[in-house]
C-alpha cells in the first residue's frame, strides 16, 4: 500500500510509521455495524434474487440445448465478453472510479456530478471501440481463447458469430456497471443490484419462445445466435431500468470531455493497470476455457456451470461485502479515518468467513446431488452431471481463496494501492496456467478446476500477508476461525451421511433434506461454541 494505515491522527498516505492502532480493542458497536449489515443484507437479498433467476436460466439453457457442442460455443463466446466486462467495465469502475468519485464528492456534490459525466463518457466510448474491434476480429478472438475449436470448423464459425452478436452487450453492461457504482456510492444497493436480473429474465423468455413446437424446425445454430441476441438486448433493458434511479440522485448520461477533468485522468491512471486484477476469477476461468477447448465436448459447459454455483456464495457475501465496503473504505481513506477503515474491513472478512467456509465444505460434500438437481433435465445427461460435479468439487477447494481475493483487492483499491493486487494477480494467472498444463493430462477438466483452486489459495495467502504487513488487516482471533471450521466439519459430515443414506432417491430430495439440516447443524454448533459473531448473519435471531 502507499503507507501503513495508522491511528486516526495519521494520514493514510503519509510515510508515518507510528505504532498501528490495536484494532482488537475496538468495540463492535463503535464501528456502526448496523449500517454495514443493513447495506450488506439489502445487496445480498437482491443478489440472491438475481442468482436464483440465473440458475433457472442456466438450467433451462442446458435443458433446451444440452451440454455439448452448442453450449460450448455459446459459453466460450460469453467468456470473451465476460473478460472484457470485468476488466474494462466492472474492474475499471471498482479499481479507479469509485475511490475517485468518493474523493470528488468529498470536495462538493458538483465535483462528483461532473466527475461522473466525464467517467461515463470515457467508459461509453472505450466500450464502443472494444465492441467494434470484437466484431471485426471475432475469429481471431476465438482462435486466441478457444484454439481447440479450429479442428471443428462448424463449432469455430458458430462461436465467432455468437461472439460478434454479443459484443454490443459490452457497451450496455459497462454503462450499467458505472451507474450501479454511482448509486452504491450514494448508499443505494438493493434496486441497482436487482437490475442485472433483466439478463436472466430475457434469456428465460427467449428459451420459452424457442421451446414451442412452432420453433422446432429452426436450425440449432440459429437458435444459439438468437440466444446471443436476447442477451445483448437485455443489456439495453438494464440501462433503461437504472436511468430513473440515476436521475433521482442527480446523475445524467450527458457527454463531456473526460480529459479536461483532472480527476478522470487520475482515475484512468489508477484503473488502467489494475482493472484486470478485479477480474481475477474471470482470468482464471478464461485460462481454463483455452485449455478446455482441447478436451472432450461439454468441458467448457461444465466449467461454466460449476463456476456459476461457486459464484453463488461469493456473490452473495464476499463480492457483496466488497461492493458495500469499497465506497466506505474509499471514503475513510479520503478523510484519513484509518481506525474506521480497519474496523470495516475486519467486519467484512468475518461476515464473509461465516458463510464462505461452510459453503466450500458443503459444496464438496454435495457436488453431485447439487449438479443433478440443477442441470440434469431435458438434453443434459447423467454423464454431463458427473463431469460438472467433478469440476465443482475441485473449484470448491478454492472457494475461500476466491472470497479473500475479492475483499482484499477491494481493500487495496480503497486505500489507493494499485501495485499489490496487480502483482498478485499476475502471479496467480501465471501459476494457474502452469498448473493447468501439468494437471490437464492426468485429470482432464477436473485438473483445470484444481489448478484454479490452488492458484487462488496461493493468491489469497499473498493478499493476507500484504494486508497484515501494511497494518490494514488485524491479526484477529484464531479461535474465531477455528470455531467456524469445527462447525463446518460437523455440517459436512451430516451432508456426506445424507448423500449416502439417500443415494437411491432423486437427488432433489437429497438436496432438499441436506441443506436445511446442514444450516441448522452449522448455526447450532456456532451457538454451542459461543461464537457471538454469528449475529452478523443471523441478526441475533439465533
Amino acid at each position: 500500500m502507499t503507507a501503513p494505515l495508522q491511528k486516526p491522527s495519521t494520514d493514510l498516505h503519509s510515510g508515518d510509521c507510528r505504532e498501528p492502532l490495536p484494532y482488537g480493542q475496538i468495540p463492535l458497536e463503535s464501528i456502526q455495524p448496523a449500517s454495514f449489515l443493513r447495506k450488506l443484507r439489502a445487496l445480498s437479498c437482491a443478489t440472491l434474487t438475481t442468482k436464483v433467476l440465473g440458475y433457472a436460466r442456466d438450467a433451462m439453457l442446458v435443458a433446451v440445448f444440452g451440454g455439448g457442442v452448442l453450449t460450448d460455443a455459446y459459453y466460450a463466446a460469453f467468456r470473451i465478453l465476460n473478460l472484457f466486462r470485468r476488466t474494462v467495465g466492472e474492474g475499471a469502475v471498482n479499481a479507479g472510479f469509485i475511490p475517485a468519485l468518493e474523493k470528488e464528492k468529498a470536495v462538493s456534490r458538483e465535483h462528483g456530478l461532473r466527475f461522473f459525466s466525464a467517467a461515463w463518457t470515457l467508459i461509453f466510448f472505450l466500450s464502443l471501440a472494444l465492441a467494434a474491434l470484437g466484431v471485426v476480429f471475432r475469429e481471431e478472438l476465438v482462435k486466441l481463447t478457444s484454439y481447440g475449436f479450429t479442428v471443428r470448423p462448424e463449432q469455430f464459425i458458430l462461436t465467432a458469430a455468437v461472439t460478434a452478436i454479443l459484443m454490443p452487450h459490452l457497451i450496455f453492461v459497462n454503462v450499467s456497471a458505472l451507474s450501479q457504482a454511482a448509486l452504491n456510492a450514494a448508499g443505494r444497493f438493493f434496486l441497482p443490484a436487482l437490475a442485472p436480473a433483466a439478463f436472466s429474465i430475457s434469456i428465460i423468455c427467449y428459451l420459452l419462445f424457442i421451446n414451442r413446437p412452432a420453433a422446432a424446425g429452426l436450425p440449432e445454430s440459429l437458435k444459439i445466435m438468437g440466444l446471443a441476441g436476447a442477451a445483448t438486448l437485455s443489456g439495453l433493458i438494464q440501462v433503461i431500468i437504472l436511468l430513473p434511479m440515476l436521475k433521482r440522485e442527480g446523475f445524467t448520461l450527458s457527454f463531456s470531455n473526460p480529459f479536461k477533468n483532472p480527476a478522470t485522468a487520475r482515475a484512468l491512471l489508477l484503473a488502467a493497470p489494475a482493472a484486470a486484477a478485479m477480474a481475477q476469477d474471470q482470468l482464471s476461468l478464461f485460462v481454463n476455457t483455452i485449455y478446455a477447448s482441447f478436451l472432450e465436448p461439454g468441458s467448457i459447459t461444465a466449467i461454466y456451470n460449476a463456476a456459476r454455483i461457486i459464484q453463488f456464495p461469493i456473490s452473495l457475501f464476499a463480492a457483496s461485502a466488497a461492493a458495500v465496503t469499497l465506497p466506505e473504505l474509499s471514503r475513510h481513506s479520503a478523510l484519513n479515518k484509518s481506525e474506521e477503515f480497519g474496523a470495516v474491513l475486519d467486519e467484512a472478512f468475518k461476515t464473509s468467513a461465516l458463510i464462505i467456509i461452510p459453503a466450500a465444505l458443503g459444496l464438496m460434500a454435495l457436488s453431485l446431488p447439487v449438479c443433478r438437481t440443477l442441470f440434469e433435465h431435458g438434453r443434459f445427461t447423467p454423464q454431463q452431471s458427473l463431469l460438472t460435479s467433478g469440476v465443482l468439487f475441485y473449484l470448491s477447494l478454492g472457494l475461500v481463496g476466491f472470497g479473500i481475493n475479492k475483499l482484499a483487492a477491494s481493500a487495496c483499491y480503497g486505500a489507493g494501492d494499485v501495485k499489490t493486487p496487480v502483482k498478485i494477480v499476475i502471479f496467480q494467472t501465471a501459476l494457474n496456467a502452469a498448473l493447468c498444463f501439468f494437471l490437464m493430462r492426468p485429470m482432464g477438466v477436473r485438473g483445470l478446476a484444481l489448478a484454479t483452486a490452488l492458484s487462488s489459495l496461493a493468491a489469497a495467502a499473498l493478499f493476507v500477508r500484504a494486508l497484515r504487513a501494511k497494518t490494514v488487516l488485524p491479526d484477529g482471533n484464531p479461535f474465531f476461525y477455528l470455531k467456524i471450521l469445527g462447525a463446518s466439519a460437523l455440517m459436512c459430515a451430516f451432508c456426506l451421511w445424507t448423500a449416502r443414506a439417500l443415494a437411491g432417491l432423486h437427488p432433489a430430495f437429497t438436496v432438499a433434506l441436506a441443506v436445511p439440516g446442514a444450516v441448522a447443524i452449522y448455526f447450532g454448533a456456532l451457538k454451542i461454541f459461543k461464537l457471538k459473531e454469528r449475529a452478523l448473519i443471523t441478526g441475533g435471531l439465533f
